[in-house]
């Protein structure tokens, strides 16, 4: 939709499912209309794989194991996660569906700031998903990125800014890793680097 992004986690069959039913279901999360079309919807896709194919199963259980995934729907003003049997559930600030989705929370938990500018927000998300990718074979490349304004509009990040991002992110990561090797080699360098941060962030906070 023109005001809504949608991400899934699950099964690609199931997923690609659920994005062609979705088309034009809803085109905003404000009003409870269209959170029941996405409810509804996702519940019938759920009944229909049910009935289709749970005899293959040995048990509920395990169809539903097998089914289990959830989708993070957003737009300028909300976050909802729903499971892919319809169940809905508002969000806070953030949310992770996937495998490393816990751990992503915990990353979020930590560097999220409210009132980020999109480049900022999209390097935090581009970040996780990296983080994410040492912890879960499940989580690969390419990364795709969707930004939802609070106009309204969305921006879906081009292949070449995204590795970009990538890039810059590569380079914090291996200039943190000589301070690391420094401090260890050099403790005393310490005190003379944790002023040089504050005085860095109070001029950042200032402007």
């Amino acid at each position: 939709g023109e005001r809504l992004i949608v991400g899934a986690a699950g099964r690609t069959g199931v997923i690609k499912r659920i994005i062609r039913a979705l088309r034009g279901v809803a085109t905003d999360l404000k009003s409870e209309e269209s959170i029941r079309k996405i409810e509804t919807t996702l519940a019938s896709i759920y009944q229909y794989h049910k009935q289709t194919y749970g005899e293959n199963y040995r048990s509920k259980e395990e169809f539903d194991r097998d089914f289990y995934g959830s989708l993070l729907a957003v737009d300028s003003e909300n976050i909802y996660r729903f499971f892919f049997d319809g169940y809905p559930e508002p969000c806070g600030d953030y949310e992770a569906i996937g495998s490393a989705s816990d751990y992503v929370r915990t990353l979020l938990e930590t560097f999220y700031e409210k009132g980020m500018d999109t480049t900022v927000a999209s390097e935090l998300a581009i970040y996780c998903i990296l983080q994410a990718m040492k912890v879960s074979r499940d989580i690969g490349e390419p990364i795709q990125v969707g930004v939802v304004k609070r106009d309204g509009q969305t921006i879906i990040l081009s292949e070449g800014q995204v590795k970009e991002i990538i890039r810059r992110i590569n380079g914090r990561e291996q200039v943190l890793h000589n301070i690391w090797s420094i401090l260890t080699k050099w403790p005393e360098v310490q005190e003379e680097l944790e002023k040089f941060v504050e005085e860095k962030l109070a001029s950042i906070k200032a402007t």
